[in-house]
C-alpha cells in the first residue's frame, strides 16, 4: 500500500474511493468508500477475534 501522503493520493477522479474503513482491533482494511479526499474511518470487521471485544458487549 502506498503512503497516504503520496502525491498520487491527490490525483484522480472525484468518484474514486479514497476512504478506508479499518478495523480498530486487528487493523485490517474492511472496505473502501467514495470520498472527496483520503479519509480513514475506524470500525469493526466482524471476525471472530474482533467480534464481541467491545467493553459494551
Amino acid at each position: 500500500m502506498k503512503a497516504l501522503t503520496s502525491p498520487e493520493a491527490a490525483k484522480g477522479k472525484a468518484n474514486e474511493e479514497w476512504g478506508l474503513i479499518i478495523c480498530s482491533r486487528c487493523d485490517e482494511m474492511v472496505d473502501t468508500i467514495p470520498t472527496d479526499g483520503v479519509k480513514i474511518i475506524y470500525g469493526f470487521c466482524g471476525k471472530g477475534e474482533c467480534k464481541g471485544t467491545d467493553p459494551q458487549d
